[in-house]
């Protein structure tokens, strides 16, 4: 397992040296970054809470995840409570005070699957409503009110506005793009202001020396190794 963690981050790390030291993985990580932030941008949108209907009768299913889910007046949709996300904690209230459901607000915008096991053996399949604020009174006759923090923020809904984190995104895919296009360009510029050839590499005389003896090989020997031919400089004079 040890070695598969570390395989795996030594190719995130060629993935990412590829896509900051070359021409092509610029223009990808641009692509990449400015389509996610365009997307995550346009995603922003209203969130409404929305009253649920009087209360006449519900019924709570509990899970050992945190999650109560809520069906009221015998129909078939669910209302889902996060135990975590609610100030008190509710944790245990439905089943420790057998208390009456006084009313609900749910977030009416976005619905999410629901899939419980009881332990009868029955399964509850549907979809439900995130609440962020329920009123009860126990059996004994105490009121409690819970909230969410979103809730408590904005009790008329907010707008969840994606575009702060949209727009940095979109900042950096441009200048990927910018060095992706011009960057080969302003490498050469440079390269001319200090008076050398874009494209040329300074070398050796040792190498370069070297390099002409190769050329000068004979390329048709195919026995045995080739050898490339020692090179005298003395032999431009000639």
């Amino acid at each position: 397992m040890l070695a598969g963690l570390i395989n795996l981050m030594m190719a995130l790390l060629r993935l990412l040296w590829f896509l900051l030291s070359t021409r092509v993985g610029n223009l990808l990580a641009a692509a990449g970054l400015l389509i996610s932030g365009f997307l995550w941008g346009v995603t922003s949108h209203q969130v409404h809470f929305q009253d649920a209907p009087a209360i006449a009768w519900f019924q709570d299913y509990s899970s050992d995840e945190g999650y109560d889910y809520l069906q009221i007046n015998h129909g078939k949709q669910f209302y889902v409570i996060k135990d975590a996300d609610f100030s008190p904690y509710p944790g245990g209230v439905f089943a420790d005070t057998r208390p009456r459901l006084l009313s609900l607000v749910y977030e009416s915008d976005a619905q999410q699957s629901v899939e419980l096991n009881l332990q009868n053996g029955e399964r509850l399949t549907g979809s439900g409503y995130r609440v962020v604020a329920f009123s009860l009174v126990t059996e004994e006759g105490q009121p409690y009110t819970f909230t969410t923090a979103d809730y408590r923020t904005s009790p008329r809904g907010f707008y969840d506005d994606h575009w702060p984190v949209a727009t940095w995104l979109l900042l950096i895919g441009f200048a990927f793009l910018a060095w992706g296009l011009l960057g080969p360009l302003v490498l050469d510029l440079l390269l001319l202001h200090r008076g050398r050839v874009p494209g040329e590499e300074p070398i050796s005389t040792e190498k370069a020396y070297r390099l002409l003896g190769r050329q000068l090989s004979n390329p048709w020997l195919w026995r045995g190794p080739k050898k490339p031919r020692e090179f005298d400089p003395r032999d431009l004079a000639k």
